[in-house]
């Protein structure tokens, strides 16, 4: 089945239209860690929200070199009983970077709000003060490099 790759700009477009994603992380063995979360895409940057203690931010310590995945998956397609002649149809981007925690309130509670903002989806929400921003984590991913690609119908 047909692959075609994404440009830049779609895939930046394609993180910024989606909802979930996949964060993969590394301890100081080098064990992987894969969590997945909820976050917000802005100006070639993807934001999370954290419990302020955990696994992944004590990977993020220790290492903050990061992978974070984002997918959906299309229909799947049987043309018969070979299972080469399988294949799903799916796009997905991978954006590798740099994390950093952020440690300002104001900068925590403005981005908290953008994020409630996202999935709220115009319903009314409260809006984080910046006094309650230091009760979790936001950490913030700055995409160095990103691809993404499409299993797409032949034409």
């Amino acid at each position: 089945m047909p692959i075609r790759w994404m440009s830049e700009e779609e895939a930046h477009r394609f993180l910024a239209e989606r909802t979930e994603g996949r964060l993969a992380t590394c301890d100081g063995a080098g064990q992987p860690y894969i969590t997945p979360l909820n976050y917000l895409y802005r100006d070639g940057k993807l934001y999370f929200h954290s419990k302020l203690t955990g696994r992944k931010l004590d990977n993020l310590a220790g290492n903050s070199r990061v992978c974070f995945e984002v997918s959906e998956t299309g229909k799947i397609s049987i043309s018969d009983d070979r299972p080469c002649a399988c294949a799903t149809r799916y796009a997905s981007v991978l954006a590798f970077g740099a994390a950093r925690v952020i440690s300002d309130n104001a900068e925590k509670a403005a981005l908290l709000n953008l994020l409630v903002e996202k999935y709220a989806a115009g319903k009314p929400y409260q809006p984080v003060e910046e006094q309650h921003a230091d009760g979790c984590a936001v950490v913030e991913i700055l995409i160095e490099e990103i691809s993404g690609k499409r299993n797409v119908d032949p034409e």
